[in-house]
């Protein structure tokens, strides 16, 4: 039998490798995420936050990064597949791009000046670093389904939407600022266009201020 890797560049084949262990660990780090959290599978933590047996943070933060690591290993198995055919001979195709990393190349290049060059994509999320000095970590499932949390000198502020009631607060969208209060959203953002369109009418907002404008 012949074996695969008898033709495959060795750089090629480093890649396959490396992408095959990303897998590996993106399987253990959503072990340890149900773990912590006491549930079996993903929206058994969403509907834990909503009837309140967990708490709204970490509880969201967990159910979307399990969710967004469930996304990113499928996308890395489209890449795995791609990988294989490209080392084996097929024509040249373009890298699959799914989740996150579609994200990240749709926004990359309209993304405000003060973020360029200053992103980069996570296993469940995609960080931000802005000349200002903030930075912000973005995870997004749907344009109905994310947080953003950011810090900027030592103190963090989350925008998010998660299933929990607040007093004094309407809508769907809040935010947590530093000191533990809970407020409505100052910022009107498109949650019914697609997720680029709300991650960069997030950042721009963040550009313009990062407190959002909220004392």
């Amino acid at each position: 039998m012949t074996n695969f890797f008898e033709n495959v560049d060795p750089r090629a084949a480093t890649a396959i490798s490396d992408v095959s262990r990303r897998m590996y660990e993106l399987r253990e780090r959503r072990k340890r995420l149900l773990a912590a959290t006491g549930c079996g599978e993903a929206d058994e933590i969403l509907a834990a936050v909503r009837d309140g047996s967990l708490p709204e943070h970490p509880g969201y933060d967990a159910w979307l990064a399990v969710r967004l690591i469930d996304d990113r290993e499928r996308a890395l198995h489209d890449t795995l597949q791609w990988r294989c055919l490209v080392a084996n001979g097929a024509k040249r195709l373009p890298p699959p791009r799914s989740g996150l990393a579609a994200l990240a190349y749709a926004i990359q290049p309209v993304l405000p000046a003060v973020f360029a060059g200053g992103m980069r994509l996570h296993h469940d999320g995609i960080a931000f670093r802005g000349t200002s000095g903030v930075q912000a970590l973005v995870r997004m499932q749907t344009p109905q389904a994310w947080s953003f949390e950011w810090n900027l000198a030592d103190e963090a502020w989350r925008l998010d939407t998660a299933p929990a009631v607040h007093p004094g607060v309407a809508g769907a969208v809040h935010v947590h600022r530093p000191d533990g209060a809970v407020v409505d959203s100052p910022v009107a953002l498109p949650l019914q266009e697609g997720s680029s369109g709300v991650v960069l009418a997030f950042l721009k907002a963040l550009a313009q201020s990062p407190t959002l404008g909220l004392h």
